[in-house]
């Protein structure tokens, strides 16, 4: 029973925002539960060149901001694992709090930053600024992985004559690949859905969340075009994360039986 009831309550939201989005409800009319669906409010939403370039926009943002964190943590992980760093419980701790910090905290002197260098209101301006919160999560989440990694395999691997980057890529990469894809998807989704930081360094180029919002009017809400969007804008993360599914399997669960 309790299960059925989760079950509802975590699919009811989809199914209301998918029973508005494809009704007349544009005038504030009452959604039915029975009805010919109307897809008129994703043509709608699809014709207007600003929600598309704010979809191209976040795309852009997400994928700069995987590939940024990325490279600077899966290098910073191996280090801080193979080569013991000290002091360990500092720098832990660091990434905790910096990842804990208010995103407003850093909207204004990334604002001054990013005017003074030419990089406001472009993508990878933006995806500059989440590196100030997706490395500390992505460091917090890669060190679990890399720790896993039995560090006999590591000293074999270089009394066999391999570098340190040999040792990375052919040692700990195979064997962390499912934390560094549910790494890479945890920063999507919160990249995709953040507002504040992206709010406050867009203008003329918002991201999707900051498009979708602007179907609420100051006199009226477009109930059908803001739920057509919001499902559209929902379709990418999803797909991504089917497809990554596997991985993000592997990833959560490993370790556990160890």
């Amino acid at each position: 029973m309790f299960i059925a009831c989760t079950v509802v309550a975590t699919l009811f939201p989809f199914y209301w925002t998918i029973t508005l989005a494809t009704q007349n409800t544009a005038t504030g009319g009452e959604p039915e539960f029975l009805y010919v669906p109307s897809f008129d409010a994703f043509a709608a939403v699809w014709s207007n060149s600003d929600f598309v370039g704010s979809l191209v926009m976040s795309m852009i943002v997400v994928v700069l901001t995987v590939i940024i964190s990325l490279v600077v943590t899966v290098p910073a992980a191996y280090a801080f694992v193979r080569f013991e760093l000290r002091p360990r419980t500092g720098i832990v701790l660091w990434l905790l709090l910096a990842y804990l910090l208010p995103d407003f905290l850093i909207a204004i002197p990334m604002y001054v930053l990013l005017q003074n260098v030419g990089l406001y209101d472009t993508s990878f301006g933006l995806a500059l600024a989440y590196q100030v919160f997706m490395v500390p999560l992505a460091m917090w989440l890669l060190l679990r992985f890399f720790e896993d990694v039995p560090a006999e395999v590591a000293e074999a691997a270089s009394i066999d004559g391999a570098s340190r980057m040999q040792t990375l890529l052919r040692v700990y990469l195979p064997v962390v690949r499912p934390g560094i894809a549910t790494t890479a998807v945890l920063i999507a989704i919160t990249v995709w859905n953040e507002v504040t930081i992206a709010l406050s360094l867009t203008l003329n180029n918002p991201t999707v969340p900051i498009a979708i919002a602007a179907y609420k009017g100051y006199a009226s809400i477009q109930w059908d075009q803001l739920a057509a969007a919001s499902l559209i804008a929902m379709a990418p993360v999803v797909i991504f994360a089917i497809f990554a599914q596997k991985h993000i399997v592997s990833g959560l669960t490993a370790g556990a039986g160890k």
